[in-house]
């Protein structure tokens, strides 16, 4: 499960931009896409945005939000953080703030790399641009990002792992007990979309692929 970042800059080119993975695998973490020691440095008063691409993460509304409550409440949440992680808290957006839990070792190494340069992300903070009766779903490596919206109101925001078919599987059928899906559209974006599309889009009211 990877964390790529970029560095956010005047240009939307693509040499403008770093890409950089965190794998979590089941013998840990590592880094790839590129390997640390080929990080370009970052000049002048550039800001890098860290996509966290990992499973234990939940938005709080802005409101709510106690920065020094914030393993609290990833815990409360359901996903609560392991010994050697540290709960990043990524910036407000659209009034929710998005908690991810992050392994501490590799979290020293790219603010060791890039102090006070790192902004972070998750794309559970995604919206679609329609919010009325739609279902927005985002394979990422091994998670499925997950979003429900009826009558323009968020009801479930979840990573879910989802190494293969069977676990997707699973999920949409555990969806379908708790939202009608005939009458939701399905949004997917991400990876393998076209299997999500191709196994599971007649349940869905429409379908569109972002």
């Amino acid at each position: 499960m990877p964390v790529t970042m970029k560095q956010v800059t005047g240009s939307n080119s693509a040499s403008s931009s770093l890409r950089v993975s965190i794998q979590q695998s089941l013998d840990g973490h590592s880094f790839s896409r590129p390997a640390p020691d080929r990080w370009p440095a970052v000049e002048g008063s550039g800001m890098l945005e860290v996509e966290l691409i990992l499973p234990h993460a939940a938005l709080v509304p802005e409101a709510l939000f106690d920065p020094g409550a914030a393993r609290e409440l990833l815990a409360a949440n359901g996903t609560p953080a392991g010994e050697e992680e540290q709960v990043v808290c990524c910036k407000p957006q659209n009034g929710v703030v998005a908690l991810v839990a992050v392994d501490r070792a590799m979290l020293e190494q790219l603010e060791g790399r890039y102090p006070g340069r790192l902004n972070f992300s998750t794309p559970l903070l995604h919206e679609p641009p329609k919010r009325e009766k739609t279902i927005w779903i985002a394979r990422r490596e091994n998670l499925l990002y997950v979003k429900v919206y009826r009558d323009g109101l968020l009801q479930l925001a979840e990573a879910i792992p989802a190494p293969g078919p069977e676990e997707v599987t699973y999920f949409i059928e555990r969806l379908g007990q708790l939202f009608p899906l005939a009458d939701f559209e399905l949004r997917l974006s991400g990876d393998e979309d076209k299997s999500i599309r191709k196994t599971f889009g007649k349940r869905f009211k429409t379908l569109l692929c972002e």
